[in-house]
């Protein structure tokens, strides 16, 4: 028994009046109980719940304790490790260290649903090894001990709890039976002993339908976590049909929960498919942006989420935001060698024209009498320059441009007709540019000549 004086939350009872073991058990005993008819907990009710089963003096310390510390916040972020790290609060590092933390985390082994599985597994063979050896309280007694014992029942607190609620309700069946004096059984028993059969071994119909709603919800749970929502609606069918034929075990309350588990189920994953949508488009920008590497991870996560969530991702979404990542990949690339077919054809026209320009202007230098002869001078050095590199480009030189400007449209992949017949013009005004040039050359080359004769 609790014997603890001026519980309050600052100024907490010594651990040495208190018998925490116990307190712990009452408090993982009150939450495993909550948990088999809710389902679920919020970390706050998970604290009240344990409150309660506690001595008024206890309860109130711990929900104070617990807000004092904001660990009650809705909002709060306890880090699972508090109670063991040296960021424990002094006060709690005694007996009181379990009892908070089934207040603040609730019992252990919650979460897994092959674990779950096991434990209704071992539940069941465990209450129908109590209910086959028991025909009082003395039987009871060792059959629980026993059961109690087992060591898959002494790893797992829920699995104990589970357990220690069975044992109290056979008990109290038990004593309800007591108090009926003289039944057909016990007078049979006590004229022929030996004749007493054994009964064919039956869990009562509430746990039978307990048991049954159980398995529904861990299939339920199953296939949520993998958004299974065809899945998950078979089984809510189940639970409905069950809630029909036995409306007094199975409550209202675990039915409407079941169902805003699956709408919110559906909910999540619109919402996660929308994501994806985003992080598709984001994936597109960053390629058009010339960022290969982030749409090669994208990618790569498209193809992981379809692995571990196929039912969020099937196979005709992931083809659907596959392709538009490549597109936008191709683009890309049909963007960049556009820019670099018309970055080669800016140079080359550039050099054409400086050309051109050099070999006119030194040509109507050459005709004017008032000109002065440095600048004239320098005009035909750049003459002389520009007409090597004419004579340079020559038809074979012609001929790799050509070569050079079909390797780049090449690069721009799908229909090019047009680009085709853009770089069809260029050549040929590239190559009726040479040809003037050629010809002003001639001209200057006869004038000069005239010019020598003259003399």
């Amino acid at each position: 028994m609790c014997t603890c004086q001026d519980f309050n939350a600052s100024e907490p009872c010594r651990g040495s009046l208190t018998d925490w073991p116990h307190l712990v058990e009452q408090a993982a005993d009150a939450v495993c109980r909550e948990l088999m008819i809710r389902g679920e907990l919020l970390a706050c009710e998970v604290a009240k719940v344990a409150a309660a089963a506690l001595p008024p003096e206890v309860g109130h310390w711990l929900l104070g304790r617990l807000e004092s510390l904001g660990w009650l916040d809705p909002d709060a972020r306890v880090p699972f490790d508090v109670l063991d790290s040296p960021a424990c609060p002094p006060d709690l590092r005694d007996g009181r260290r379990e009892l908070v933390r089934i207040a603040v985390f609730g019992p252990p082994g919650e979460g897994k649903r092959s674990d779950a599985k096991r434990r209704e597994a071992v539940f069941q063979q465990r209450c129908s090894e109590i209910m086959r050896e028991t025909r009082n309280l003395e039987s009871l007694s060792y059959a629980a001990a026993r059961a109690l014992g087992h060591p898959e029942v002494q790893a797992d607190p829920v699995l104990y709890a589970m357990l220690r609620a069975f044992i109290s309700e056979r008990e109290a069946e038990i004593r309800s039976r007591a108090q009926v004096p003289g039944t057909a059984e016990d007078e049979e028993a006590e004229v022929h002993p030996a004749a007493r059969k054994v009964p064919e071994f039956r869990l009562p119909l509430r746990e039978r339908v307990q048991g049954t709603l159980t398995k529904l919800r861990l299939d339920l749970e199953g296939h949520l976590t993998n958004y299974n929502e065809a899945g998950a609606e078979d089984v809510l069918v189940r639970i409905r049909d069950l809630r029909k034929r036995y409306p007094g075990h199975v409550e209202l309350e675990v039915v409407e929960r079941c169902e805003e588990q699956l709408k919110r189920v559906g909910e999540k994953r619109d919402l996660f498919r929308t994501q994806l949508t985003e992080l598709v488009q984001q994936a597109s920008e960053a390629i058009q942006g010339g960022n290969q590497k982030t749409g090669a991870w994208v990618l790569r996560r498209l193809s992981a989420i379809h692995t571990l969530l196929p039912a969020v991702l099937p196979e005709d979404l992931l083809k659907t935001l596959r392709e538009g990542i490549l597109r936008s990949g191709e683009r890309q690339e049909r963007h960049e060698a556009a820019r670099n077919l018309v970055a080669r054809e800016q140079v080359v026209g550039g050099e054409i024209k400086r050309l051109g320009a050099i070999i006119h202007r030194y040509h109507k230098l050459s005709q004017t009498d008032s000109v002065d002869r440095g600048v004239l001078r320098r005009a035909e050095e750049e003459y002389r320059r520009a007409v090597e590199e004419v004579r340079s480009h020559n038809d074979d030189w012609l001929a790799d441009l050509m070569i050079e400007l079909d390797c780049l449209l090449e690069d721009l992949h799908g229909p090019r007709d047009r680009a085709e017949a853009q770089v069809d013009k260029f050549v040929n005004n590239v190559r009726l540019a040479l040809h003037h040039m050629r010809e002003e050359i001639e001209l200057i080359q006869k004038a000069r000549a005239a010019s020598v004769n003259g003399q």
